[in-house]
């Protein structure tokens, strides 16, 4: 399969939309406001009582809002809900704080002039005196997943993806914020990855799914990770890492809507807009305490690009920062494989192809593209594809250091009947056990998309 279509635009990050009220809180503490469920914020308690549209009582009041009672809203299809306009201000933000926010940050304000200063003097640095961590890691190899991992990594990426939303939320509000939450994070999806990485890696992108900025995060921030450990950095450089990739983004929820989510190509004009939301994220992150300080400039640098045609800056090669290097190739990676406004995701065969794309016109640091080469494969984990036996299987495992023939799990025979993936012989080895990867599939159901396709 040919490599040389052109790369997928990974310009536009996907990003939640605005946590916000429909309306600012009025001085009428009985009048009632709408407020989306995605926009509550965790931890916050109710002066009144929130009830449904039948009059049925869903959180009393005195009582705080949990990451269990919005799972609750969501399972009853609920998007909305109404509060008191006593508490929407509490329990949520509204589109005025936002747009006030938007319009005191200032790409030649005080905190990125410090921060250019620092670049162009050269003076951030970093240490890898550790030992790597890849010495560490457990590599499972021709294995079959644990699934009791599996479930509580599921569980994980609903809580941390809530949690998430809350802390930039209260940042965002102008709260000082514990930024310990998020090195939590970052080191208990650590620990996961170093009993098993790939499992990791996959429960993301399965169980990850739309435009919510703060999963897509964990996403980013896991693959970052892996990519960090197979560059040989070492146990704190790659949680470092891990924090930036859980915030890099978090500006996003500053853009408008209607740029975010426009269901086209941006122009020139909405593309600016974009551009401006590194700063946001910078701006937000000043607020959260206790983050190692490299994490900033991370979310300041993260779009820019190794030939110089990158954002906010045009900054190129190594006057980006390492971390905002490897970041910035797992964000784009991640962005390809996500569903758009204006377009399907795409195949992550087809995204590692625009990758290898992007490597060869120094888009993106080639050294990192091969880092991601080792940790996904040419056809990335989860990929579904069809074997020269004429089986079909599903991309399981790295098969150590040979990129090109990754372990996979047949999920069919020749006939296209259903086999058992978890029995020892539909673990496979390509090319060790004779069978090579012939062709790289859509998901199942999916309307993923490779180059070829007239819709990109």
């Amino acid at each position: 399969m040919s490599t040389a279509a052109p790369a997928p635009e990974a310009d536009t990050p996907v990003a939640d939309e605005p946590a916000e009220a429909t309306s600012s809180a009025a001085t009428d503490p009985t009048e009632l406001v709408e407020v989306r469920v995605d926009a509550l914020i965790v931890g916050r308690t109710l002066t009144h009582d929130i009830v449904d549209g039948d009059g049925v009582l869903l959180l009393a009041a005195g009582q705080a809002v949990t990451s269990e009672f919005k799972a609750k809203l969501k399972e009853r299809q609920l998007g909305t809900i109404t509060v008191s306009a006593a508490d929407a201000g509490r329990v949520s933000l509204s589109k005025d704080l936002a747009e006030k926010f938007r319009t005191k940050v200032e790409l030649d304000g005080e905190t990125t002039q410090k921060l250019d200063t620092i670049i162009d003097c050269g003076l951030l640095t970093f240490d890898n005196n550790g030992p790597a961590m890849k010495d560490s890691m457990t590599f499972v190899g021709r294995k079959a997943y644990d699934q009791k991992q599996r479930a509580r990594l599921v569980e994980k990426h609903e809580e941390n993806g809530q949690l998430l939303s809350s802390v930039m939320q209260d940042a965002l509000a102008g709260n000082n914020v514990d930024g310990n939450v998020v090195t939590r994070m970052a080191t208990g999806y650590l620990k996961e990855m170093s009993d098993d990485t790939d499992s990791v890696l996959t429960s993301t992108m399965e169980n990850i799914k739309g435009a919510d900025i703060f999963k897509r995060s964990l996403e980013s921030s896991t693959l970052a990770m892996a990519l960090a450990v197979e560059m040989g950095l070492d146990e704190e450089n790659v949680r470092v890492l891990g924090i930036s990739g859980l915030v890099h983004d978090w500006g996003m929820v500053l853009v408008p809507e209607e740029v975010r989510n426009a269901p086209r190509q941006l122009t020139a004009a909405e593309m600016l807009e974009i551009k401006k939301h590194p700063i946001y994220s910078l701006e937000i992150l000043q607020k959260v305490s206790a983050l190692p300080k490299i994490v900033s400039v991370v979310a300041y640098q993260v779009h820019e690009r190794f030939n110089g045609r990158g954002y906010p800056r045009g900054r190129r090669g190594n006057s980006i920062p390492l971390f905002a290097r490897i970041l910035q190739v797992a964000d784009a990676f991640v962005g390809m494989t996500s569903d758009r406004p204006h377009r399907p995701p795409f195949m992550r065969y087809a995204a590692m192809e625009g990758l290898l794309h992007m490597a060869r016109e120094r888009s993106v640091d080639p050294d990192i593209v091969r880092a991601l080469l080792q940790v996904q494969t040419l056809f990335p984990l989860g990929s579904f594809v069809t074997l020269s036996d004429d089986t079909t299987a599903r991309v399981l495992r790295r098969n150590g250091d040979d990129y090109a023939h990754p372990i996979v799990q047949r999920l069919t025979d020749a006939e296209g009947n259903l086999v058992d993936a978890e029995a020892d012989e539909n673990i496979v080895a390509t090319e060790d056990d004779g069978v090579a990867i012939v062709q790289a599939l859509p998901t199942p159901g999916s309307d993923e998309i490779a180059f070829s396709d007239d819709r990109r």
